[in-house]
C-alpha cells in the first residue's frame, strides 16, 4: 500500500537531493506524464550524477553520492523535483532507481580507488517485497564490489514499524551493503529506532548545516548529533556545507564526512573521472570513538595540572576559576589560594590596579604579551600571553593566561650582552675580529666595533671599513674579490685604527664555507693583528735556538759524550755551520748544564728524535711535551714516532719527514697529538734537523692551541648566530631564510608534504615612524615579531627587509585544507592594536600567500608571494590577504588612533 502523505515528502528517493541555491528548491508544476517518463528509462535518457563525499579531516574524496538526472530531447533538464513524484505516484521509482543504479555502478567500476556509493530510496520502495534482490542484482551486474555501496535511508521510511521494512533492512545489510539514516532530526524517528536498526552512517540534514554560522541553536544540534552518532559507532556525514567557515566549525566539533557545494557540485561520469584524476582519493578509517565526557574532563585536568608552562582561566569578573600549580607557584600560593579569588586577594595594591587595567584590556579584544613580567618578591622572570576566550557566538566567556619561565633564557641573554661589550672593550688588548661576507664576497657581517653606538652589523662594517688606512682600502678590495673564485682559503695585511694610537697592521684570513651541494655558500673570517702574530713568531724562533744548543751538548746522545771536543759543525736548514767554545767563561760543563735546565724548563713541548723516518725513535722530550701528550718517558722511551702508543701517530708524519729530509726543517705545521687518555689535542708543530758527527737528530717545539681553537670556535659560533639573526627582532635574517628555503623545499617534496610561503609587509609603518619616532617604531617591530613567534609558533619566520617579514608554513595534506583560514585568523591576531607611550597603535599589514608547486623552485616561490603581496598592498586596506590569487582584506581604518 502506498500513503499519499508519502508521496509530498521533501525527501522521495534517489534523485530528490536538492542543492543549496538551485531551482531544484522550488516547486513547478509537472510537465511530463507516466508514459513519458517510461520512455525516458527506457531510451537511457536517464543518466546518474555524481555528488563527492569528503573526509573532513584530510579532504580526501572517501565516496559520492548517486543523484538521478533527466535530460529531454525537447524539454530540455527535467529537475529531479519534478519527475521523482510521477515516478513513485505511477510505480516507477524502482525501474528509475535500477537504471540510473546500474550506470552509475559501471562507470565506477573503471575509477581507481576504493570510494563507496551512495544511494538514496524512497519510502515508496520498501513496499516492494523485492527491493533487497533487486538492488543487489543490479550492483552484481556491473562487477561493482557489493560492499563499497551505501543505501540512504529517510526517517519516514521508519516511522511505520512495518515487519517489511526490518526485513528489507535486515536483507540489504546481510548483503555487506552499508545503511545510512539520512536527514536525521527532520522526521519523527526515536532513539530506540535508531540504536535498534543496523546503521553504519548519520546524515546531519543541511538545514542545520547551513544556519549553524548564524544560530547557536542549530550547532548544539549539530553537536549533539555528532556525540550520537559516534557514540554508537556510527560515522556522521554533513550535508549541505557550502562554507569554509562551516567546514572549518564541523571539524572542529569531530564531524567526519561532509557534502556540499564547497566539496563539488554534482557532476556526470566524465567531469566525475576528470575530478578523481585531480584530487586526492582515499578510504575513510573510523577514528576512535571520542571519550566519555567525565573522561575527558579528568584528561584535560590532568594535563592541565602537568603542563610545564603556568595556565590559569579567569571569569569575566576578573576571579580566577582555574589555575595550575605552576602558576600558583609564581607568587609563592598554591592553586587554593588562587581559586575564587581576584589579583587584588594576594597582589599589592599598585601591582593588582596595573594587572587588572591589563585584563580589562584583554576583555575588551586586545592580547597583552608582557615579555618581561617580574612578580613582586620574586626573583624569577616570565614571559607571560592573556588572550580572551570567546564561545562559539564569538561572546568573551573569559581570560587565558600562559606564563613562561624565561629566567635562564634572559640570564643568557645578559651573557651574551656582556660577552660582547667584552670583545669590543678587549680590541685594545688583543684584536681579534670575527666577519663573514656572501658567497660573491660581499661582507655581511663584522665584529663589534670599539664605539659602542654601532650597534647594527651595516653600522659595524661602515665602521670598520673607515678605521682602514685609505690607501689599503680599494687594494685589499680588489685582492678579495679577484681571490674569490679561487676559492681557496684568503690572506691579506693592511693597516686599520684602532684607537686613538695611530694605525696598526693586521692580518685578515678568511675560509670558504661550502654548501649541501658543495658549492661555496658564504666565507668566514677572522681579523688579528701582526704583532700578536709576530710576537709568537719570535719567540717560537727563540726556542729552536735554545734547541739548536741542545742538541749540539746533549748528555744523553752517545756521540757527543763519547767525542766532547770533536764537535766541529751543525748542519742547519740544510747548510753546514761552525761552532766554537763558550768565550765568555764559562765551562763546557756548566754551559751544558745551562742548556739542559732551559731545555727541562722550557714551557713550550720539546722533543728530540732521530731522523731515520719510518724508524725514528724518541731520544729525549722535556716535561712540558710529556704533560702536552699525558705520557711518561717509560712509555715512549725509545719506541718509534709511528708506533701503536706514539704520542704523534698520525698519517702526516711521512711528510714532514721529507720535509725535513728536502729542505732540514718546516715551520708551523698544524697536527694533532694523541693523548695517553685516548683524547686529541690540536697542535702547532715547528722542526729542525741537525747532524752531529755524521748523525742525524730532529729537535720539534709543539704549541698546545687547543685553548685557542676552541675560543675560535665558539667565536665562528657566535659569529655564524650573529651572521643569521637580525638584531632588532630576534628573527632569523634574509641571509638565513635564503638559506633555509631551499633545504625546506627539498624536504617537502621528499615527505609529499605541503609547503606554503607568506610574505608579510608591514602598513603604514613609516607613518608610525614619522609621527611618533623611530624608537617607537622599533618598538612596534618587537611586538610584531614576538606576536609572530607566538602565532606561528612551530614554523620558520624571518625578517627580510625593515617591516617585511617571510613566513615559511609546513603541514600535511589534511590539515592544509584550513591553512588560508587559519593564516588569515592568525594574522588579524598579530596585527590587533599595541599600546606604547600612551597611545594606541593599528599597525596593518598586506599578506601574499602562496604554496609550492611541482615546478618551484626558491626564486618563483618567493617572487609569486612577492607578487601577490603588493597586490594585497594596492588595496590600500589596513590589513589585506592574497591567498594564491584569491584577495580578502578587512575595512580601511585608521592606522594610529586617539590615545588610550
Amino acid at each position: 500500500m502506498i500513503f499519499p502523505w508519502k508521496q509530498n515528502r521533501r525527501k522521495q528517493g534517489i534523485a530528490t537531493r536538492p542543492r543549496s541555491g538551485s531551482i531544484e528548491e522550488r516547486y513547478q508544476p509537472s510537465r511530463i506524464s507516466a508514459k513519458s517518463l517510461r520512455r525516458a528509462i527506457s531510451s537511457g535518457e536517464m543518466w546518474p550524477a555524481f555528488q563527492p563525499i569528503v573526509d573532513l579531516q584530510s579532504g580526501a574524496i572517501v565516496g559520492f553520492e548517486i543523484l538521478a538526472r533527466w535530460t529531454h530531447p525537447v524539454l530540455g533538464a527535467v529537475p529531479p523535483a519534478e519527475f521523482i513524484p510521477v515516478a513513485e505516484q505511477c510505480g516507477l521509482i524502482g525501474d528509475l532507481t535500477e537504471e540510473v543504479l546500474r550506470k552509475a555502478c559501471a562507470c565506477a567500476i573503471k575509477w581507481e580507488g576504493s570510494f563507496v556509493l551512495a544511494v538514496n530510496l524512497s519510502p515508496v520502495q520498501f513496499d516492494d517485497p523485492e527491493l533487497s534482490n533487486r538492488i543487489l542484482r543490479t550492483v552484481r551486474s556491473s562487477g561493482f564490489p557489493v560492499n563499497r555501496l551505501h543505501i540512504e535511508i529517510t526517517e519516514s521510511a521508519l516511522l511505520e514499524d512495518d515487519p517489511r521494512v526490518h526485513a528489507t533492512i535486515a536483507s540489504l545489510k546481510a548483503s555487506g551493503m552499508g545503511l545510512a539514516l539520512d536527514d536525521f532530526g527532520t522526521g519523527f524517528s526515536s532513539l530506540t529506532q535508531l540504536h535498534a536498526f543496523p546503521f553504519n552512517k548519520l546524515k546531519i540534514d543541511m538545514s542545520f548545516v547551513r544556519s549553524m554560522t548564524v544560530d547557536s541553536g542549530s550547532r548544539k544540534i549539530i553537536a549533539s548529533v555528532i556525540g550520537l552518532g559516534q557514540s554508537l559507532g556510527m560515522t556522521v556525514v554533513a550535508e549541505g556545507v557550502e562554507t569554509e567557515e562551516q567546514a572549518i566549525l564541523l571539524r572542529r566539533m569531530g564531524c567526519d564526512l561532509g557534502q556540499g557545494w564547497l566539496f563539488g557540485k554534482a557532476e556526470n561520469a566524465l567531469e566525475t573521472s576528470k575530478l578523481i584524476g585531480n584530487r586526492l582519493l582515499g578510504e575513510f578509517t573510523k577514528r576512535a570513538a571520542p571519550a566519555q565526557l567525565f573522561q575527558r574532563v579528568h584528561q584535560l585536568d590532568a594535563l592541565y595540572t602537568a603542563a610545564p608552562i603556568g595556565l590559569c582561566l579567569l571569569d569575566t569578573d576578573l576571579i580566577h576559576r582555574s589555575v595550575n600549580p605552576r602558576f600558583s607557584a609564581m607568587f609563592g600560593l598554591s592553586p587554593d589560594d588562587m581559586l575564587g579569588k581576584t589579583v587584588g586577594s594576594f597582589m599589592p595594591v599598585q601591582e593588582a590596579a596595573r594587572v587588572s587595567n591589563d585584563l580589562l584590556r584583554v576583555l575588551n579584544g586586545e592580547t597583552v604579551i608582557i615579555e618581561e613580567y617580574r612578580p613582586v618578591g620574586s626573583d624569577k622572570i616570565f614571559f607571560v600571553i592573556n588572550q580572551r576566550v570567546d564561545d562559539d557566538d564569538g561572546v568573551p566567556i573569559g581570560i587565558s593566561v600562559s606564563a613562561v619561565d624565561v629566567t635562564g633564557h634572559k640570564a643568557v641573554e645578559t651573557r651574551l650582552s656582556q660577552t660582547e661589550d667584552h670583545q669590543r672593550w678587549s680590541i685594545d688588548l688583543s684584536p681579534n675580529i670575527p666577519w663573514a661576507s656572501d658567497a660573491a664576497g660581499a661582507v655581511n657581517f663584522m665584529g663589534p666595533t670599539p664605539d659602542s653606538s654601532k650597534i647594527d652589523v651595516k653600522a659595524r662594517i661602515d665602521d670598520w671599513m673607515e678605521r682602514m688606512h685609505p690607501d689599503d682600502r680599494l687594494r685589499v678590495r680588489l685582492e678579495w674579490l679577484g681571490w674569490i673564485p679561487s676559492g681557496k682559503p684568503f690572506e691579506t695585511i693592511f693597516r686599520m685604527r684602532l684607537g686613538d694610537d695611530g694605525f696598526h697592521w693586521m692580518l685578515s684570513r678568511a675560509k670558504p664555507h661550502h654548501g649541501p651541494d658543495g658549492t661555496i655558500s658564504k666565507w668566514y673570517g677572522v681579523i688579528t693583528e701582526v704583532a700578536a702574530q709576530q710576537s709568537l713568531r719570535e719567540q717560537v724562533l727563540r726556542l729552536k735556538n735554545v734547541g739548536t744548543l741542545l742538541q749540539q751538548h746533549s748528555h744523553d746522545v752517545a756521540p757527543i759524550r763519547a767525542h766532547d771536543n770533536n764537535i766541529q759543525s751543525i748542519k742547519s736548514s740544510g747548510e753546514t755551520v761552525h761552532y766554537s767554545q763558550p768565550s765568555d767563561g764559562l765551562s763546557r760543563s756548566h754551559y751544558l748544564s745551562m742548556l739542559m735546565r732551559m731545555f727541562e724548563g722550557a714551557p713550550i713541548a720539546m722533543s728530540i728524535t732521530t731522523s731515520d723516518t719510518k724508524t725514528s725513535r724518541y731520544v729525549k722530550v722535556n716535561s712540558a711535551y710529556l704533560k702536552m701528550t699525558g705520557r711518561s718517558w717509560e712509555e715512549i722511551g725509545g719506541k718509534t714516532l709511528l708506533a701503536a702508543g706514539s704520542a704523534i701517530d698520525n698519517p702526516a708524519r711521512n711528510r714532514r719527514h721529507q720535509l725535513l729530509l728536502e729542505q732540514g726543517y718546516y715551520e708551523l705545521e698544524e697536527v694533532d697529538i694523541v693523548r695517553g687518555d685516548g683524547t686529541t689535542i690540536p697542535t702547532l708543530i715547528s722542526a729542525q734537523r741537525t747532524t752531529i758527527n755524521g748523525t742525524s737528530f730532529d729537535l720539534e717545539i709543539i704549541v698546545d692551541v687547543s685553548e685557542r681553537m676552541r675560543q675560535q670556535r665558539e667565536a665562528e659560533n657566535a659569529l655564524k648566530v650573529s651572521a643569521r639573526t637580525d638584531a632588532l627582532s630576534g628573527l632569523p635574517n634574509r641571509a638565513y631564510f635564503d638559506e633555509q628555503l631551499p633545504h625546506r623545499i627539498e624536504r617537502a617534496r621528499r615527505l609529499q608534504s605541503v609547503l606554503a610561503i607568506a610574505y608579510v609587509d608591514l602598513n603604514g609603518f613609516k607613518e608610525i615612524n614619522d609621527t611618533s619616532g623611530h624608537p617607537v617604531g622599533d618598538e612596534v617591530l618587537r611586538v610584531i615579531s614576538s606576536r609572530l613567534r607566538s602565532e606561528f609558533i612551530s614554523h620558520f619566520i624571518a625578517r627580510v627587509g625593515g617591516d617585511e617579514f617571510a613566513l615559511l608554513i609546513e603541514t600535511d595534506r589534511a590539515r592544509a585544507i584550513g591553512l588560508q583560514q587559519m593564516v588569515e585568523t592568525r594574522i588579524n591576531n598579530i596585527f590587533k592594536s599595541i599600546s606604547l607611550n600612551g597611545r594606541t597603535l593599528r599597525p596593518g599589514a598586506a599578506v601574499g600567500v602562496t604554496i609550492l608547486n611541482g615546478r618551484d623552485d626558491a626564486y618563483s616561490l618567493v617572487k609569486r608571494a612577492d607578487d601577490y603581496m603588493y597586490t594585497a598592498k594596492s588595496t590600500r586596506q589596513r590589513i589585506a590577504f592574497v591567498y594564491d590569487g584569491n584577495q580578502k582584506f578587512e575595512g580601511n581604518e585608521e592606522i594610529v588612533s586617539g590615545a588610550a
